[in-house]
């Protein structure tokens, strides 16, 4: 065999491994490529069993407070306020299974985060009846839409503990920029607790905790018995967004 034969064999074999690691790179895109389908495919699915069922049941049950609230509203006129507050409730459950099935607001935080975050504190006021200050920079803020959603939700699960357990009169949501960074912080007055009395496991903390990773930077939780609650979340602002406010 002349050396023109074994060069002719070599680029063959060297040819056909190319081929088939462009064949094998193909269908491991193509593979990806549904099971991402299939992925959206069941989440439409679960939004919309949801939208379905639980909204119904949501819908009926706010119905039901707006019957009850006319019988008791010459009898007990002092459980008037608390029906609604209950109505508004079962209003924003309504609203957040929307949200899941339509992608919004989370859908929309990229392009619109201030007025969702100014939406999300004034739904607060609304429900618990607690003052909320929301201060956020004058310039529209640059984050990408998934550190825009962890910064939504973790501001959303802040309010919902001062909500459930922080017996506040006040609470305030305020971003910044400090040097580098963004500083998220959710304060509050209320009776705040002892970290070490948590478990290490709660869910929400861990998912906030989590959520500050994504973002690129930690959630530190300061509290004490009596002294209030302040979440702050740092994280990096992306070299595109130096200067943006």
């Amino acid at each position: 065999m002349n050396d023109a034969t074994m060069l002719s064999q070599q680029c063959s074999q060297t040819k056909t491994q190319q081929n088939e690691e462009t064949d094998a790179a193909r269908r491991r895109k193509r593979k990806a490529k549904l099971y991402a389908m299939a992925r959206a495919q069941e989440r439409k699915r679960i939004a919309r069993e949801l939208h379905d069922e639980l909204g119904q049941q949501l819908t009926a049950l706010q119905q039901g407070l707006g019957v009850l609230r006319i019988h008791l509203k010459r009898d007990r006129p002092d459980l008037s306020e608390q029906i609604l507050r209950l109505i508004g409730i079962s209003h924003s459950a309504i609203d957040a299974i929307r949200n899941v099935q339509f992608g919004g607001p989370i859908g929309r935080l990229r392009h619109d985060l201030e007025n969702t975050l100014h939406s999300l504190t004034e739904d607060f006021k609304r429900l618990s009846g607690i003052p909320c200050r929301c201060s956020l920079p004058p310039i529209p803020i640059n984050l990408e839409s998934d550190q825009a959603s962890h910064l939504y939700r973790i501001v959303q699960e802040s309010l919902t503990n001062i909500l459930r357990h922080a017996d506040a009169n006040w609470a305030a949501v305020s971003l910044e920029q400090r040097d580098n960074d963004y500083v998220l912080e959710i304060s509050d007055d209320g009776c705040g607790f002892t970290l070490s009395d948590t478990l290490p496991d709660s869910t929400g903390l861990s998912g906030m905790r989590e959520r500050g990773r994504r973002l690129g930077g930690p959630v530190i939780i300061f509290s004490h018995p009596g002294q209030g609650t302040i979440v702050q979340a740092i994280f990096p602002i992306k070299p595109s967004a130096q200067g943006v406010f």
